[in-house]
C-alpha cells in the first residue's frame, strides 16, 4: 500500500504528453500511475528489461555504478529517481549527468528513504540488525538524514521546488491520520520517505 501512495504522489506532478525517464524502473510499475506520456525506463535487471521490451516499452539495461544513462538523443521533461540515490556509489555524479538530459524547465522527482525513522532508532538501541520491513536498508550505500539531504541536493546545483513528507503505513495500531501528523511534526523521526521535486539552477 505504501508503494502505491508513493507512486501516486510522485506521478501527480507529471503533465500529460510529457517525455519521462524512469531511472531504476523495475517492472515499469510507475507507468500505470502516469497520465499519457512518452515513457522510457532503465534498470539493472536484465530480465525485467527484457519483459518491458516485449511490452513495447523503451527500456534499457544499465548498471548506474559503471555505465551511463542510455537514450543519449533524448531529452526529458521529467526524470524519476525513486529510492535510487542511496544505492549508487556516486550519487553526485549521477545527478550531474542528468542535468543535460532535461529539456529547459525539466525537473527531477526524487524519493529518499528515511533510515533514521524511530523504528530503526529502537533497533539500534536494542542491537538489532536493520533488516525488518518497512525500513530495510540492505543495499544502501548512503544514508540521507533529511537536513543533510536538502543540502546535498542544493549543493549539486538544484533548486527544491517541492518537498513532501510521506508517512509510513506501519505500525498498524496507529491511525494513518496520526502517522501523518507525527511525520509532519517530526519528519526525521516519523517520515517513511521524503519526496523532492527539483530543477537545475
Amino acid at each position: 500500500m505504501f508503494l502505491k501512495i508513493k507512486l501516486e504522489k510522485a506521478s501527480s506532478f507529471i503533465k500529460p504528453n510529457s517525455r519521462v525517464l524512469d531511472v531504476g524502473c523495475y517492472n515499469g510499475r510507475l507507468r500505470k500511475f502516469l497520465p499519457k506520456c512518452e515513457y522510457f525506463g532503465v534498470d539493472i535487471d536484465k530480465r525485467l528489461i527484457k519483459e518491458l521490451k516485449k511490452q513495447g516499452v523503451d527500456a534499457e539495461e544499465v548498471d548506474l555504478n559503471s555505465g551511463e544513462i542510455p537514450f543519449k538523443k533524448e531529452k526529458f521533461h521529467y526524470i524519476f529517481l525513486l529510492d535510487i540515490l542511496e544505492h549508487i556509489a556516486d550519487p553526485r555524479k549521477l545527478l550531474q549527468s542528468l542535468k543535460p538530459r532535461l529539456i529547459s524547465g525539466g525537473k527531477l522527482i526524487i524519493t529518499l528513504p528515511n533510515d533514521y525513522h524511530i523504528l530503526n532508532k529502537f533497533r539500534f538501541l536494542f542491537n538489532k540488525h536493520l533488516t525488518s520491513d518497512p525500513f530495510n536498508p540492505v543495499g544502501h550505500l548512503h544514508f540521507f538524514p533529511i537536513k543533510t539531504a536538502d543540502k546535498f541536493i542544493q549543493n549539486q546545483g538544484f533548486k527544491i521546488l517541492k518537498k513532501e513528507i510521506l508517512a509510513p503505513i506501519k505500525p498498524t495500531f496507529l491511525s494513518l491520520t496520526m502517522k501523518k501528523r507525527l511525520a509532519s511534526i517530526s519528519p526525521q523521526s516519523f517520515a517513511r520517505n521524503i519526496l523532492y521535486l527539483i530543477e537545475p539552477l
